[in-house]
């Protein structure tokens, strides 16, 4: 996947990263998802037991076209680490790194409002203008018609007779995310609009693009939903989130898009996961998904530290689940094409 980056381009590696607050500052945001194979030399400054999509972050940063700024969420320890090798080796114009509390009471929210706010004047002494009402304002509406259009995808996507391949839907959002110059799913869509299988949902962190969801296309399957940071939970804003007008000012504007983020629906790493096991049963349902792929990460301690309730959770609501662990390479497709053609078969 080629991506194209410019003097505006901010990168980012989290769904809790408030985009539009970039956007507002004359910025671009892109998300970076990482090199493509091997990490040799990410892997002598992280080790190889850390985060496999942060050390595949941090090799594009070292040897591959990058952009000259980033924003890191701190939300777990590989990000941070991520944020102090990004700083110490890449030789960046602009580093920024937030925090982002694991639960949505009120302390919580009024922490989160200080990073944004936090963020917001790093933006502005990055930027040297300020990041006003009206900004921020455009910046949300322009991010409502993208996940407008991402959710409309999404709703077709349940239905058989719209329904893209998995890679071509996925290849929706990494579009909106990424800036990519490929058209979205491109040559790595294995099941056009409309073709029959087997329904099911695939849930994880993140899944690199052009590998592991072509194999659960090519065994039979139809992705109904991507719950990943870079698919389906990515979309933040609803029709019940209408921002304030901006003659309130700035500051509730800043308070609603912190509401806002923390109310859309919960990775890993927060404490309401039994909300997130919910919603993602009742999705199975709703759309009628006869199974799920769990894909967490490699050493990615929060998914891995949920990865036994959920399975739980899914099993005490009758949906059968296969856990298939990805190091974000996926050069083991052979192993996965067999255990995938052995679950389709099973449901």
């Amino acid at each position: 996947m080629r991506t194209r980056f410019n003097s505006r381009s901010v990168g980012w590696f989290c769904a809790y990263t408030p985009l539009e607050l970039i956007a507002a500052a004359g910025l671009e945001p892109v998300r970076l998802f990482g090199a493509a194979g091997a990490t040799p030399t990410a892997d002598s400054i992280l080790g190889t037991s850390m985060c496999p999509y942060v050390r595949a972050c941090l090799e594009q940063g070292l040897a591959g076209p990058a952009p000259r700024a980033v924003v890191v969420a701190g939300c777990c320890d590989n990000l941070r680490r991520l944020y102090d090798a990004w700083e110490h080796y890449c030789g960046p114009d602009f580093t920024y790194m937030f925090d982002v509390p694991h639960e949505r009471t009120a302390p919580a929210l009024e922490h989160y409002l200080r990073a944004i706010r936090g963020l917001a004047g790093a933006l502005e002494e990055y930027t040297g203008q300020p990041v006003t009402a009206g900004a921020l304002l455009e910046a949300i509406e322009e991010r409502r018609r993208v996940e407008a259009r991402l959710g409309a995808a999404a709703l077709e996507q349940s239905r058989p007779e719209d329904r893209l391949g998995s890679e071509e839907y996925m290849g929706l959002f990494i579009a909106e995310q990424a800036a990519s110059a490929d058209p979205p799913g491109g040559a790595a869509a294995a099941r056009r609009a409309g073709s029959p299988g087997k329904p099911v949902v695939v849930t994880g962190n993140i899944i690199r693009p052009g590998r592991l969801l072509g194999v659960v296309d090519s065994c039979g399957g139809a992705v109904v939903a991507l719950d990943l940071c870079s698919a389906d939970r990515s979309i933040t804003w609803g029709p019940d989130h209408s921002p304030p007008d901006a003659q309130a000012g700035l500051e509730p504007l800043l308070a609603h898009l912190a509401e806002t983020y923390l109310e859309r629906n919960p990775c890993p790493r927060m404490f309401e996961s039994m909300e997130r096991h919910q919603r993602l049963i009742e999705d199975c349902r709703r759309l009628g998904a006869r199974g799920v792929i769990i894909v967490p990460l490699m050493f990615c301690d929060p998914f891995l530290y949920d990865l036994p309730a959920l399975e739980r959770s899914l099993d005490g609501a009758g949906i059968p689940s296969l856990v298939v662990n990805s190091d974000y390479i996926d050069d083991n497709l052979g192993q996965v094409l067999t255990r995938v053609e052995a679950f389709m078969e099973m449901i």
